[in-house]
């Protein structure tokens, strides 16, 4: 990734490395290693020697461009993103995500080539970097598309690049999947043997007019695929069944399996009994929870994105 590391910096970096592999039970178990620690072994695993530093009588500032790469061990919390950008006449961009330089260290690159559709990895930065979304290839000094929350050592958030209208205006939603003060989704788990759904459409308002004409909404009731809105979790707790768009989640709780998922355009007057935009399944995990993001792709259909949050 371009990074430049002195020597000795490259040999406490892989020992630091190797002792988190080991304490994650070493091999190639993926399952067995914690995801925020993958971009760092990254950086360990592509690293290239600095050259020889020449001696000199003055002090000279360094070149930014030649600041070292930080200490992986400095890594902390667990970020993702998600590219669902559409901007004008249904274009896309791929785009990539740079932690820029500070005073001290030198800029890293946390995703690269990230296509429309898509959902990066989980990945860490030290604290003090300010992450950015860049056109692929941009660099890290690049045109900043859309800035990214920098997750402390206790939080995990999925920051979801879209628009805000037909014309390609940025939204950068968060959704919080666990936080130092034990909540989100991976810590507000459903009750045991049963699974969460957690639907949310980041960008179908931004498509209202012509959605309303292909499909009836762009707003939805979500169904069981069997001309019954599905329960939702909010009702347990003595509220009205929510509608899915804009900024309105909707959470499910399921039992384990494949369970279908149908939406039906909210103001339809049937409910969800006729009219159904789309349908589609989740394989819903016992005590886990699942990210389904509703999106549009052109402005005129639907499709969804189905996450594992770990």
């Amino acid at each position: 990734m371009g990074h430049q590391f002195a020597r000795s910096a490259v040999a406490a970096a892989i020992a630091v490395v190797v002792a988190a592999l080991s304490a994650c039970g070493g091999g190639d178990d993926v399952a067995t290693q914690s995801p925020v620690l993958d971009n760092a072994r990254q950086q360990v695993a592509s690293v290239t020697q600095a050259p020889e530093a020449t001696e000199s009588t003055t002090e000279v500032e360094p070149d930014v461009a030649e600041l070292p790469a930080p200490d992986p061990s400095e890594y902390d919390g667990a970020n993702r993103v998600v590219n669902l950008w559409v901007g004008t006449d249904g274009d896309v961009r791929v785009v990539d995500v740079w932690g820029r330089r500070t005073f001290t260290h030198g800029p890293i690159l946390l995703v690269e080539n990230l296509a429309f559709g898509q959902a990066s990895k989980y990945f860490s930065a030290p604290p003090g970097y300010s992450i950015v979304v860049v056109g692929a290839g941009a660099g890290p000094d690049g045109d900043e598309l859309a800035g990214m929350f920098n997750a402390d050592a206790d939080d995990q958030v999925t920051m979801i690049f879209t628009n805000d209208d037909p014309d390609g205006a940025v939204w950068a939603p968060n959704i919080w999947e666990k936080t130092s003060a034990e909540t989100g989704l991976a810590t507000d788990l459903p009750r045991p043997g049963s699974g969460l759904v957690f639907l949310y459409a980041p960008n179908t308002r931004s498509f209202d007019e012509t959605l309303t004409s292909a499909l009836g909404g762009s707003s939805f009731y979500v169904g069981n695929g069997s001309a019954e809105c599905a329960h939702q979790r909010i009702e347990d707790q003595g509220f009205q069944a929510s509608v899915l768009g804009g900024t309105q989640d909707v959470q499910l709780e399921l039992p384990p399996g494949p369970v279908t998922i149908s939406l039906h355009p909210w103001f339809s007057p049937d409910d969800c009994d006729q009219t159904e935009a789309l349908q589609f399944t989740v394989d819903v995990i016992a005590d886990s929870t699942v990210l389904v993001l509703v999106y549009s792709p052109d402005g005129e259909t639907i499709t969804t994105l189905q996450l594992p949050v770990q």
